[in-house]
């Protein structure tokens, strides 16, 4: 299965999250870390400014655009407001997309939001999300049962995060090799 382990970081102790690790695993592989991305608030003002970034295109090549995919990514990730800011440093979110119908086309991408050590498992979800299309790709909807972006309501603000975030997934195009 391949999924994207996404988390951030208090490092410099203002209760503001300064750095993003994006980890993009395939466990089918040894090792199961294919690819990264470190994006980092250099400038201590509340927006990720630098990243260090692998093939994020996956194009063969290191470049301005994987850097500037991932700091994006990164950046949309920290309006979920999902991150510890003291040690154990242990909030995480686990992506991942399917193609149910096997046609090439993700159907479906999920966000599994982790607390916890260790790999993902049942007792770590916290809650989750989901973003459904039909067979083509169109037609998304969202299942959201949760304040993903924890304002303290659910509403068409956390319907809209989900989406964008989902679609900004898909663009890595991680999923499943077998299916994609």
């Amino acid at each position: 299965m391949r999924y994207l382990k996404i988390f951030a970081q208090d490092i410099l102790d203002n209760d503001i999250p300064d750095v993003v690790y994006l980890e993009f695993y395939d466990d089918t592989c040894t090792p199961a870390l294919a690819y990264k991305a470190t994006a980092f608030d250099i400038t201590d003002d509340g927006k990720l400014d630098w990243v260090m970034a692998d093939d994020m295109n996956q194009d063969g090549i290191v470049d301005t655009v994987d850097r500037q995919m991932a700091l994006e990514f990164a950046q949309l990730f920290l309006a979920f407001e999902w991150f510890s800011v003291d040690a154990p440093f242990d909030k995480y979110l686990k992506v991942f997309a399917g193609d149910f119908d096997n046609n090439g086309i993700p159907d479906t991408v999920r966000l599994h939001f982790h607390q916890g050590d260790g790999v993902a498992r049942d007792d770590t979800l916290v809650y989750s999300a989901a973003v459904y299309s039909d067979g083509n790709g169109l037609g998304a909807s969202v299942s959201i049962h949760q304040d993903v972006n924890n304002d303290g309501k659910v509403d068409r603000q956390d319907t809209e995060l989900v989406k964008q975030f989902a679609a900004r997934f898909l663009k890595f195009s991680w999923v499943d090799s077998e299916h994609c």
